[in-house]
């Protein structure tokens, strides 16, 4: 006895799909070798024909999208551009505040 005869065997399915649509027998072998070759060509085809229509639009979205990303980058560099010029020149104008604080004392 194995392993196999006491373990339950599962209820068949009570729905089972069965063929509803009635095929005729043409009588002649589907054709193996052309048709991929054929369907590769017609979908290169079909992908270059898409690009083609596709193109000015893709190109004007993305020029779209850097642009953005650009513009955005730019202000943040812009922001902290103005926030390094200006510590600059208040350390400048600090610096020579005290210089002119101690010039005459010291002379």
């Amino acid at each position: 006895m194995t392993h196999d005869e006491f373990t339950p065997q599962p209820a068949p399915a009570r729905y089972v799909p069965t063929l509803t649509e009635v095929v005729v027998d043409t009588g002649q072998p589907a054709a193996a070798g052309g048709a991929p070759a054929a369907q590769a060509v017609s979908a290169g085809v079909t992908a270059e024909q898409v690009l083609a229509l596709l193109g000015p639009e893709l190109d004007r979205r993305i020029s779209e999208a850097i642009a953005q990303a650009l513009h955005e980058q730019m202000l943040g560099l812009h922001a902290r551009v103005r926030r390094a010029v200006a510590d600059v020149v208040q350390d400048a104008v600090a610096g020579a505040l005290r210089e002119q604080v101690r010039g005459p004392m010291s002379g």
